[in-house]
């Protein structure tokens, strides 16, 4: 969190801000003239993007203190010795840390959307109390992200190097934080699953801006850097990094959307027949079909999404240029073809927006 504040504050900060805000600039250039949206809620919506950084940079400050100290408490240490099983108080270390880290984040999230959007006129605490009424209705779907972060995190501890893993956890973690943004801001703001699918690009442009301008700043502050090493980073840094984030996060925004829209969605396609295992499971559940494919669709974006991101990490650390920058574009022709495909469900906003009149621009 220091190292943030810092480096927005260092003599440099406008070049770097300069530096970082140029790419965003033309990605957000392209997309809202693919599907203009509200000006006021595509800046609260940049600016939230940008603070969703600081729960990850506290994360990163103290995952070792989290991780390798949490494992010694007692009952851990009890629970293995009763199980007689080896590392079970590691293992639940992890666990437990990263479902806190889940929690937390959750916390974080809520209250920053409520200090933003309390200042603008469209939003009212009840506005509010119906956001967070929504969000919670699924508590165990923000825990069971924190637990599978930590299975994650202890499996790839036991064959990789701390760096490896920290970093490919963290991806996930960007993801989760970038998609409880969207979740706290969306209600009254996104009426088709286009409007989820942009929005979640606007999250995560002002998620790249931020990042961008503490890399380029520990970048130039190594000893060896000189004007060409920065300029090559920074062209890097603008056209990879910033596609893979928008990659990673219209993954989850047009999945989120698909949720949002499920009951109208899950009625059109169940005319076809289609989904017959959430078919079976609303028989043996006795929940709504809709109910269940909701969940399948949030869950499905979610772990796309961080699965996308782990495995970008993970290239990253390797070293794996080669392939990343081909597993970049795969992921780029993926979004391209959702922007064709969400128009399948272009007419459930029209259909929403029935129900829930659409703000005025």
């Amino acid at each position: 969190m220091r190292e943030l504040l810092s480096t927005l504050f260092t003599g440099n900060s406008l070049l770097y801000i300069a530096m970082s805000l140029l790419p965003i600039l033309a990605w957000l250039y392209f997309f809202q003239k693919k599907n203009p949206e509200k000006r006021s809620y595509v800046f609260l919506t940049f600016v939230a993007g940008m603070l969703a950084v600081i729960p990850i940079k506290l994360y990163e400050a103290y995952w070792d203190t989290a991780v390798f100290y949490f494992q010694h408490i007692n009952v851990f240490q009890y629970m293995e010795t009763l199980a007689n099983l080896p590392n079970l108080s590691k293992f639940l270390a992890y666990i437990t840390i990263n479902a806190i880290v889940g929690i937390g984040f959750f916390v974080f999230t809520g209250l920053m959307m409520f200090v933003l959007e309390m200042g603008t006129r469209d939003n009212t605490l009840k506005v509010f109390k119906t956001k967070v009424k929504k969000a919670v209705e699924s508590p165990l779907f923000f825990i069971s992200i924190g637990i599978l972060c930590g299975i994650v995190a202890f499996f790839l501890s036991s064959t990789f190097s701390n760096r490896i893993w920290f970093f490919v956890v963290v991806g996930m973690l960007e993801e989760f934080v970038k998609h409880l943004v969207l979740r706290f801001s969306d209600e009254e703001k996104v009426q088709s699953v286009d409007d989820a699918l942009s929005f979640a690009i606007i999250v995560a442009l002002g998620f790249s801006f931020v990042e961008n301008i503490v890399y380029f700043h520990n970048f130039a502050a190594l000893a060896s850097t000189g004007v060409k090493q920065l300029s090559i980073f920074f062209v890097l840094r603008s056209t990879i990094s910033v596609m893979a984030h928008v990659c990673f996060s219209a993954i989850l925004g047009y999945f989120y959307g698909v949720a949002k829209f499920a009951k109208e969605i899950y009625q059109e396609e169940a005319q076809r027949n289609k989904h017959p295992i959430i078919k079976k499971m609303h028989q043996v559940l006795h929940l709504k079909g809709s109910t269940v494919f909701h969940e399948e669709q949030m869950m499905t974006g979610m772990l796309l999404a961080m699965a996308a991101h782990a495995v970008f990490n993970g290239l990253l650390e390797f070293g794996k240029t080669t392939l990343m920058i081909p597993f970049l574009m795969v992921l780029f022709f993926i979004v391209l073809s959702l922007f064709h495909q969400k128009r399948i469900h272009s007419q459930t906003g029209v259909l929403a927006g029935q129900i829930l009149p659409r703000f005025s621009s």
